[in-house]
């Protein structure tokens, strides 16, 4: 027993030296591991990601309608095309009426500038009184020119002293009125203003009883141009 525990402490006392004999070596490694820097992990490097290819188109069989996307598609393409036409046009005609407007406005002044007595005279109207013993200037008429073959009914056309147009007359018997005698007439074109009808017991021109319509082409005012 005495050998035995007397290789036991040997042993004991032979580990403790080895320890403390590597105990630098170890310290030396340990402290040259801390001092050298782990080695950083480097990064995968940045790769783009494919571009994203759609599949080829496969070839439709003839007489394959076309997809519905394709057809709205086109249809959205066209659509306002024919609102704008249609504008368009209604644009055009609407210019075009306001020209002809504008071109019978100027007309109507043209021909109120002209003189209206020269006029009727192109159109074979003569003064009565070189027709019929009837005076040159007839006070609430004026100056009145008739055609000789539209006697004695009319028109007969009434002018002021400065040959502007003032009325137009027609003369009608009151034999034809009481027959109750369908009576036709030739006009005189010219605007209206207000229309007098009267009787007058005859002369000259149409010595029988009769009535005189008249056609005003200025207001009531202006018919003092010709009272005398």
């Amino acid at each position: 027993m005495s050998t035995g525990r007397a290789i036991f402490a040997c042993g004991r006392m032979l580990g403790a030296a080895l320890i403390v004999a590597l105990g630098p070596v170890a310290d030396v490694l340990s402290a040259g591991a801390q001092s050298v820097p782990a080695e950083t992990a480097q990064p995968a490097p940045f790769s783009y990601p494919a571009p994203f290819q759609s599949p080829p188109p496969s070839l439709a069989e003839p007489g394959t309608p076309a997809p519905r996307s394709v057809e709205r598609a086109h249809v959205k393409r066209h659509v306002g095309g024919p609102h704008r036409s249609r504008r368009k046009v209604v644009e055009k005609k609407e210019s075009r009426a306001k020209f002809a407007e504008s071109n019978q406005n100027r007309r109507k002044i043209a021909e109120s500038n002209q003189n209206q007595r020269k006029i009727a005279e192109s159109k074979g109207y003569k003064r009565l009184s070189d027709l019929v013993n009837f005076p040159k200037f007839f006070p609430g008429l004026g100056i009145i020119f008739v055609r000789p073959d539209t006697l004695p009914i009319g028109p007969y056309l009434c002018f002021d002293r400065k040959d502007h147009l003032v009325a137009t007359v027609y003369m009608i018997a009151t034999k034809d009125i009481d027959d109750h005698k369908t009576i036709d007439a030739s006009g005189f074109s010219a605007p209206v203003d207000h229309v007098s009808f009267y009787f007058n017991p005859g002369h000259p021109g149409m010595d029988m009883p009769h009535y005189h319509f008249v056609i005003w082409h200025v207001s009531k005012k202006d018919e003092a141009r010709v009272a005398k």
